[in-house]
């Protein structure tokens, strides 16, 4: 079949990133209502599809934390973002003031740079996959991105729960590779290794099953995966994800969620031939049967 320029309309004039932000929405819209009327947890993630942190206060529904500990959290957040923006230096300053148009004080500086951040391809290619794991596993698996503060202070990207079993199965974390990087050649896999090794890894802003109850918690032991994501995918997967979105999966989606599954796969038998802790070795085994559910999926 001859294949045609696809025709210019308002939706293909988006950018991949202004399609994956719609598309966000959209899945956060769907976890927080299905968290909402099945384990009567309201508002778990915002629009971009992350933990809220802010309602793990102590009075809101399920919460943990003091409202004390929750702002010298978000202190730390805030903190970071100011020290990596460089929002302190005059330099600086003046760059993003002629650079962007904006008013060059350090508010103004931190709140350009996220912006900048959050278009960077790499924090795209977390939205697009996180996208994908949701629309494909949403029936029996909880997919969200980890709170900002896990990101920053733990290095976790995504928690997956399984509803059937009640584990967190995996934190992802997301590789973005070009045609020019060799595979497998990704620094990431070394940490995976080393997170296993050292037991996993945690997140203070998680999600857990009590009984048939969803519940806010702390996580321990978390075992690590890395994905990959080839930029030359990322554009063709914002598209379908934002115009199939309530769809059977498209064959572009379905290549690469096996591909995903597989690649989870191999990371989990090599870590299995380390010699690991104990809790490891236990997260990884109870971790088998949600591959195995994984693998299904892959197939259908």
């Amino acid at each position: 079949m001859e294949n045609f320029p696809r025709p210019v309309t308002p939706e293909t004039k988006k950018t991949s990133f202004e399609k994956l932000n719609e598309v966000m929405a959209r899945m956060s819209s769907e976890v927080n209502s299905m968290v909402k009327n099945e384990y009567g947890l309201r508002k778990l993630v915002d629009e971009e599809g992350r933990i809220r942190a802010d309602r793990y206060e102590l009075g809101e529904s399920g919460g943990i934390y003091t409202k004390e500990v929750i702002e010298e959290d978000q202190a730390l957040v805030d903190g970071q973002n100011r020290f990596n923006s460089g929002a302190d230096d005059p330099n600086t300053q003046d760059f993003f003031k002629k650079q962007y148009g904006i008013s060059g004080t350090p508010e103004s500086v931190v709140e350009q740079y996220l912006k900048n951040k959050d278009a960077q391809k790499s924090n795209q290619a977390e939205m697009a996959i996180t996208a994908l794991l949701h629309k494909v596993l949403k029936d029996r698996f909880i997919v969200v991105r980890a709170s900002t503060f896990d990101d920053y202070m733990h290095g976790m990207d995504n928690l997956i729960l399984d509803r059937e079993t009640g584990a967190v199965i995996c934190a992802f974390d997301e590789v973005l590779r070009n045609e020019s990087d060799e595979p497998g050649a990704s620094k990431k896999l070394d940490k995976i290794k080393k997170h296993a090794l050292s037991g996993g890894k945690q997140a203070k802003y998680g999600i857990a099953l009590d009984g048939d109850k969803l519940v806010r918690s702390a996580l321990q032991n978390v075992p690590v995966f890395y994905l990959e994501l080839k930029s030359t995918d990322l554009e063709n997967l914002a598209n379908d994800l934002l115009e199939n979105f309530d769809k059977e999966p498209t064959a572009l989606e379905q290549k690469l969620f096996s591909l995903l599954v597989g690649s989870i796969d191999e990371q989990k038998k090599l870590l299995e031939r380390l010699p690991l802790p104990k809790v490891t070795e236990n997260k990884l085994r109870a971790f088998s049967e949600s591959l195995g559910v994984l693998r299904g999926y892959g197939k259908k």
